[in-house]
């Protein structure tokens, strides 16, 4: 259950953060739109542009913001930018990022991983490379300044490795087997698994012997309250600070899983915890009401920490929310049938609601004035690039209400479109009709121009075989 509701805490900061910068026109004007079928959409706004060719490619930008982006094939490849920064994708394995400055080289990182990793920065000695499982050297990554491996026997360990952190300097022969590291203030040793000790001066003592079964030492030893703990895998494990105001004890413990049983408290933070039968029951509570955590697995768990919330009925219903000075969001999910975001931008006063009902009809409505929905709706998660490269190519009914007033409703994978406003009418029906009606007049055209009448100028004129205009 863990994992499940990992899996949808990321979906939520995923879909979080691609409403800040939303793939949708703003301008209220009209629009320069065209289509053929489901194959080919353009449209103008002002200054926003946006270009299906479908499946095959999507692009939208709107200076305003800067924003950027293109899909080809998605997920295949997927890509957004601003004058300041950027970032891609390829099945959501291979990425890449990268941050522009105005003054300097752009930084740069590729990940194809694990393969393949290069970056670079301002100056040579921020460039790197790393191709596995041959020779490698990373730089600012994994929280150290420089990383370097030398060959990977069976492709299982770095034959030799190094990496450094400002004065820290370590080396490696197959690791994490064996190390070695220094600075003036650190000192880290180790012979996996017979001994290792891990001390920084003034913050922590880490000590084990034949590891992970005999464990102990000192930590935030730069705190007011230090505290102390000891492992007897699995059978016992314990941490204290050394006035009594911490004290925490679990017997039968294994990591993910829990311990058969657990108990703590921290007077400090006047939190209690309990749990038993590993993750089957956990509690946690505390007077402040800032941590709270309910759990009897299957059936019900509730989570409550820094103004977030999740909550769970059964493994198929998931509740989450938040509410913070950045962001006010709660969501559902009824998996993997029903889905339900609403997300607040207090900083920008933007707004969005997003619910589905898989396969059958998506609905999306955001604080620029568009509403949208569709069915059948293909894709059980919110992804809207891929949505709106693939759902118009399956759907049934298609329909949008959009900012400049502009209504559009499309048939049956969009062998029918009608485009309308309070002045004006269009009808596209691909190869055999394009029909426009406006205060001017209408025009209406068979087979792209083969045969043709256009009334909107001040002589009615028809068109024959593409060529001839009378």
């Amino acid at each position: 259950m863990r994992k499940v509701l990992s899996v949808f805490l990321f979906l939520g900061l995923t879909l979080s953060l691609e409403a800040k910068l939303p793939k949708t026109f703003s301008e209220d004007l009209p629009s320069d739109y065209f289509q053929f079928w489901f194959l080919y959409e353009s449209e103008k706004r002002g200054a926003q542009n946006g270009f299906w060719i479908r499946p095959l490619y999507g692009s939208w930008q709107d200076p305003s913001t800067a924003y950027r982006f293109k899909t080809i094939l998605s997920p295949i490849f997927f890509k957004e930018e601003t004058n300041h920064w950027y970032s891609w994708s390829s099945l959501f394995f291979f990425t890449g990022t990268g941050f522009k400055h105005e003054e300097g080289d752009d930084e740069e990182d590729i990940f194809l991983s694990p393969i393949f990793f290069w970056g670079k920065g301002d100056t040579p000695k921020e460039e790197y490379i790393s191709i596995y499982p041959f020779y490698g050297t990373m730089r600012n990554k994994i929280s150290y300044q420089k990383i370097r491996f030398f060959g990977y026997p069976l492709l299982l360990f770095p034959l030799y490795s190094e990496w450094s952190y400002k004065t820290y300097e370590a080396k490696s022969i197959l690791w994490p087997l064996t190390l070695s590291g220094k600075s003036e203030t650190r000192d880290e040793f180790r012979i996996f698994p017979f001994y290792s000790h891990k001390e920084h001066l003034g913050k922590y003592k880490r000590y084990s012997i034949l590891w992970p079964f005999f464990q102990w030492g000192e930590d935030r030893m730069d705190k007011r309250e230090p505290t102390q703990y000891k492992v007897f895998f699995p059978f016992y494990l314990s941490k204290d600070t050394e006035s009594g105001s911490m004290k925490s004890r679990a017997f039968l413990w294994f990591p993910i899983l829990n311990s058969l049983f657990s108990y703590g408290f921290d007077k400090k933070t006047k939190q209690k915890n309990l749990s038993f039968l590993f993750f089957f029951f956990q509690f946690t509570s505390s007077e402040k009401k800032d941590t709270e955590k309910f759990v009897i697995f299957p059936l019900y768990g509730y989570s409550y920490f820094a103004n977030k919330e999740a909550e769970f009925i059964t493994p198929f219903y998931i509740s989450l929310s938040q509410n913070t000075n950045h962001l006010k969001a709660k969501s559902y999910f009824v998996f993997p049938i029903f889905s339900h975001m609403k997300q607040e931008y207090p900083g920008t006063g933007r707004d969005d609601l997003y619910w589905k009902v898989w396969p059958i009809v998506r609905y999306h409505k955001d604080s620029e004035g568009n509403t949208s929905w569709n069915t059948v709706s293909l894709i059980p998660v919110r992804f809207e690039s891929m949505e709106d490269m693939w759902e118009p190519i399956f759907s049934i009914i298609e329909y949008k209400k959009l900012v400049n007033g502009e209504k559009r409703l499309h048939l049956i994978s969009r062998l029918y479109t009608q485009r309308w406003t309070e002045s004006e009418f269009n009808l596209h029906i691909p190869l055999l009709a394009e029909y426009k009606k406006s205060e001017k007049g209408f025009k209406y055209d068979f087979l792209y121009g083969f045969l043709g009448i256009d009334t909107q100028k001040e002589k009615n004129t028809f068109k024959l075989i593409w060529l001839i205009e009378i």
